[in-house]
Protein backbone atom coordinates (compact mmCIF):
# COMPACT_ATOMS: atom_id res chain seq x y z
CA UNK A 1 0.00 0.00 0.00
CA UNK A 2 3.06 2.16 0.73
CA UNK A 3 4.16 1.68 -2.34
CA UNK A 4 0.97 2.69 -4.16
CA UNK A 5 1.33 6.24 -2.58
CA UNK A 6 5.15 6.43 -3.01
CA UNK A 7 4.09 6.14 -7.00
CA UNK A 8 1.18 8.30 -6.74
CA UNK A 9 3.44 11.38 -5.10
CA UNK A 10 5.78 10.88 -7.90
CA UNK A 11 3.51 10.78 -10.14
CA UNK A 12 2.11 14.08 -9.18
CA UNK A 13 5.51 15.60 -8.50
CA UNK A 14 6.09 14.66 -11.85
CA UNK A 15 3.09 16.25 -13.40
CA UNK A 16 3.28 19.54 -11.62
CA UNK A 17 7.10 19.94 -12.64
CA UNK A 18 6.10 19.06 -16.23
CA UNK A 19 3.41 21.92 -15.83
CA UNK A 20 5.28 24.47 -14.38
CA UNK A 21 8.05 24.17 -16.71
CA UNK A 22 5.28 23.97 -20.23
CA UNK A 23 2.26 25.81 -18.78
CA UNK A 24 3.24 28.40 -15.48
CA UNK A 25 0.83 31.10 -16.31
CA UNK A 26 -2.14 28.43 -16.56
CA UNK A 27 -0.85 26.29 -13.52
CA UNK A 28 -0.66 29.65 -11.21
CA UNK A 29 -4.25 30.78 -12.48
CA UNK A 30 -5.35 27.54 -11.76
CA UNK A 31 -4.10 27.47 -8.22
CA UNK A 32 -5.34 30.93 -7.88
CA UNK A 33 -8.75 30.25 -8.85
CA UNK A 34 -8.93 27.20 -6.61
CA UNK A 35 -7.77 29.39 -3.86
CA UNK A 36 -10.24 32.10 -4.13
CA UNK A 37 -12.93 30.03 -4.87
CA UNK A 38 -12.11 28.19 -1.45
CA UNK A 39 -11.49 31.28 0.35
CA UNK A 40 -15.52 32.49 -1.40
CA UNK A 41 -17.13 29.23 -0.02
CA UNK A 42 -15.70 29.53 3.15
CA UNK A 43 -15.20 33.42 3.97
CA UNK A 44 -17.98 34.78 1.90
CA UNK A 45 -17.47 37.47 -0.91
CA UNK A 46 -16.69 40.33 1.43
CA UNK A 47 -14.18 39.00 3.62
CA UNK A 48 -12.57 37.27 0.79
CA UNK A 49 -12.49 41.20 -1.37
CA UNK A 50 -11.14 42.48 2.08
CA UNK A 51 -8.51 39.69 2.03
CA UNK A 52 -7.46 40.37 -1.46
CA UNK A 53 -7.12 43.79 -0.61
CA UNK A 54 -4.37 43.09 1.64
CA UNK A 55 -2.61 40.75 0.11
CA UNK A 56 -2.46 43.48 -2.83
CA UNK A 57 -1.46 45.85 -0.65
CA UNK A 58 0.99 43.75 1.07
CA UNK A 59 2.47 42.75 -2.36
CA UNK A 60 2.84 46.36 -3.80
CA UNK A 61 4.68 47.40 0.01
CA UNK A 62 6.88 44.04 -0.35
CA UNK A 63 7.89 44.76 -4.29
CA UNK A 64 8.61 48.44 -3.34
CA UNK A 65 11.07 46.79 -0.44
CA UNK A 66 12.46 44.57 -2.74
CA UNK A 67 13.51 47.06 -5.14
CA UNK A 68 15.39 48.92 -2.88
CA UNK A 69 13.42 52.24 -2.99
CA UNK A 70 12.28 54.57 0.18
CA UNK A 71 8.85 52.79 1.98
CA UNK A 72 8.56 56.19 3.98
CA UNK A 73 9.27 58.17 0.91
CA UNK A 74 6.79 56.17 -0.89
CA UNK A 75 4.39 55.91 1.61
CA UNK A 76 4.42 59.99 2.27
CA UNK A 77 3.78 60.25 -1.83
CA UNK A 78 0.87 58.28 -1.70
CA UNK A 79 -0.89 59.27 1.72
CA UNK A 80 -0.77 63.01 0.33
Amino acid sequence: MNDFWARIGQGLRHFFSWAYNNHPGKLIGIALGFLFGLFFVTLGFWRTLVLVIFITFGYILGKIQDEHHSLSLWLERFLK
